[in-house]
């Protein structure tokens, strides 16, 4: 597979690495004290990094899913707490325009990719619904001029912060996955209400809470799309999600390879032989070796993505090996820190509790290796 970035990507991708280095890198250590980036996020909106796709009229940057997982990538080495902030509000930037009627664009996008909006949040998971979207339980029913929504999310990103979220409820419980519809919900509606902070065990300035919904009221003007198109939003989502939880775990892989160099050159000093011993060389060889096929993995499933081409396979794949290469990447950086890597705030101690849930949101490595499988199964048959 040959990509060359185009100019306008090649420039993006300057632009993510520029602010990662001189913005991010600065407040890492606030955001695992579990401080929300929100200057990190200003100055993202107003490079127009958090509507990486979306048209230049919007505030976007019209780039294309490559150079958005190029950008994920690059701040991810620096704060995955911004990081995931970022993927999260673009991909649901990328649903209002994909789905989204005019005015619904009009109305969001400016706010969205400006950081206007602190973020924006997406929410499908639910106590009795994790990895199987279609039996989630919360409940859009009809009403004149609109819609009463009742139910509760769990484990959402930025929902507390959030300027608009993407709502999956049921609008006809009996149609299984077609029975489900998309909801652009404000945070005045009234009857919405924000649940406590989850305690985590890593990304501490991401914040996660969960989210109830008490009679609400949500106009018609404010469903993403036609009734019953729901799955096929979330779907579509988590295929573009997938590949920017690949690039975050690549880019804390990336980290963490950096920080075995780091330790490898202190320890040099006391031990001429460290770094040319063959356990050494083999460790750091297959770390960067599974990064960069991990890499090439999402890069082949965003480019597709940018083609018009199904890719749901492939994001699974990416997905399942960047973010596994990521996390056995930060473990080798632990080992290889020894003592140092028992400071909690240590690089590499963040780095490990930071990349684990990779392999968990959206869509754990069994469920990816459930989606390679089928696709498998149903070319062969």
């Amino acid at each position: 597979m040959e990509l060359r970035l185009s100019p306008e990507e090649t420039q993006i991708v300057d632009l993510a690495e520029h602010i990662a280095k001189d913005v991010l890198a600065k407040h890492a250590a606030a955001a695992d004290h579990g401080k929300f980036p929100a200057g990190n996020i200003a100055e993202l909106g107003a490079a127009g990094l958090l509507g990486v796709k979306i048209p230049t009229e919007f505030g976007g940057l019209a780039g294309s899913n490559v150079a958005a997982v190029f950008a994920i990538r690059a701040l991810a080495r620096s704060c995955p707490s911004t990081a995931v902030t970022v993927a999260v509000t673009n991909m649901v930037a990328d649903m209002i325009l994909r789905f989204g009627n005019d005015e619904q664009k009009q109305r969001f996008l400016p706010n969205l990719c400006s950081g206007h909006w602190l973020a924006g949040s997406f929410a499908l998971s639910e106590p009795s619904a994790g990895s199987d979207a279609a039996s989630l339980r919360t409940r859009a029913e009809r009403v004149p001029g609109g819609y009463k929504l009742n139910g509760e999310k769990l484990w959402i990103t930025s929902g507390d912060v959030a300027g608009v979220i993407l709502v999956m409820a049921k609008t006809d419980p009996n149609a299984g996955a077609r029975g489900i519809s998309t909801f652009l919900v404000e945070p005045g509606m009234a009857g919405f209400t924000v649940g406590r902070h989850e305690e985590k065990l890593g990304l501490l300035g991401s914040s996660t809470v969960s989210l109830a919904f008490e009679d609400v009221f949500v106009p018609e003007a404010n469903r993403l799309g036609a009734e019953g198109i729901g799955f096929e939003v979330a779907m579509t989502a988590l295929d573009g999600g997938r590949c920017g939880i690949g690039a975050q775990a690549i880019g804390m892989g990336e980290a963490a390879l950096n920080v075995m160099a780091q330790a490898v050159e202190a320890r040099k000093k006391g031990d001429r032989t460290l770094g040319t011993d063959q356990g050494t060389q083999f460790r750091v060889a297959d770390v960067a070796t599974r990064l960069d096929a991990g890499w090439l993995l999402v890069l082949r499933a965003a480019s597709m993505r940018d083609a018009g081409k199904k890719m749901a396979k492939e994001a699974a794949m990416a997905k399942v090996f960047a973010t596994e290469a990521g996390n056995f990447a930060c473990q080798q950086a632990v080992a290889m820190s020894q003592g140092a890597a028992l400071d909690r705030h240590s690089p590499a101690a963040r780095l490990l509790r930071d990349v684990r849930v990779s392999r968990i949101y959206e869509g754990t490595s069994e469920i990816q290796r459930l989606v390679i499988a089928r696709h498998l199964a149903a070319s062969v048959s």
